[in-house]
């Protein structure tokens, strides 16, 4: 068996539940602490909380990226780790 026979470590529909996990957390954390998606998407640097909703809901392909991971820990006051919890 050759090492590039199996490159790809984790399909498309795994790499989403990850990602869908991730927002539900911050989702979550943003909620206990009683911020709207209007303040946080303001607090990172957003316009709107249009790309924050969708990205929150993972909606339209909307993702948060680490830029975005990052400051949103910032502004909850959290570990960013917090958001990989199962």
């Amino acid at each position: 068996m050759s090492i590039f026979e199996n490159l790809c470590i984790a399909d498309d529909e795994e790499v989403q539940e990850f990602l869908k996990n991730v927002a539900k957390n911050i989702k979550r954390i943003r909620q206990e602490k009683e911020i709207t998606q209007l303040e946080l998407a303001l607090m990172i640097g957003q316009k709107s909380s249009a790309f924050y909703a969708n990205a929150e809901n993972s909606a339209k392909n909307r993702k948060f990226n680490l830029s975005h991971l990052y400051k949103i820990a910032k502004a909850l006051d959290v570990e960013v780790i917090e958001f990989f919890k199962k």
